[in-house]
């Protein structure tokens, strides 16, 4: 068993050391923590704070650990094919960053920082160009990329797998639990 010193900051088989951030907040928690409004607007799963920068992050995870073995084929190639349709991006990704920002907009307002949506996906196998076609969807979705002069406050969209988060974002790394189990069992 892994203890963590903040079991807040997990998200199914991903534990992230926030450590450094100012504030951390997962917004889709239950009780107090969360966003208290489920049953009408969908939530990122963390808004990270740090002194220059705001995160909002949404995980996808099929190479998730809790996923029993048996079912774990057929939860990857289930959400390869919403990847390759607009399911993914139309139902998922987007509809959680809109209903995060008015949330967040109404309830405390934004931070005056730059903005960046994060979209992690537990998916080794994804290629380059698979994560930058996700991307690219993303950005050209509604309204992200803004009005055409473009929004006021700096905004960025980027997707990863969890290799690139630990190489890219090395001020918060991603530990995999169930892989940590395995090789504390060696």
């Amino acid at each position: 068993m892994i203890i963590h010193t903040h079991p807040e900051w997990i998200e199914g088989d991903l534990y992230f050391d926030f450590s450094k951030a100012q504030s951390v907040r997962k917004l889709d928690a239950k009780g107090p923590e969360g966003h208290g409004l489920s049953h009408l607007l969908k939530s990122v799963d963390f808004v990270v704070e740090w002194s220059n920068q705001l995160w909002l992050i949404e995980i996808k995870d099929p190479e998730n650990g809790m996923i029993p073995r048996h079912l774990k084929v057929k939860e990857q190639e289930e959400f390869r094919l919403k990847l390759q349709s607009d399911k993914l991006v139309n139902n998922e990704l987007f509809p959680k960053l809109r209903d995060s920002l008015i949330y967040l907009s109404l309830e405390q307002g934004v931070a005056d920082k730059p903005m960046r949506y994060i979209v992690l996906i537990g998916l080794s196998s994804l290629q380059p160009a698979e994560l930058a076609g996700l991307q690219n969807k993303l950005w050209n979705t509604e309204w992200i990329k803004g009005p055409k002069r473009g929004w006021k406050k700096s905004f960025e969209v980027h997707c990863m797998t969890v290799q690139q988060w630990n190489r890219t974002l090395t001020q918060c790394p991603i530990i995999r639990n169930s892989e940590k189990s395995i090789s504390n069992n060696k």
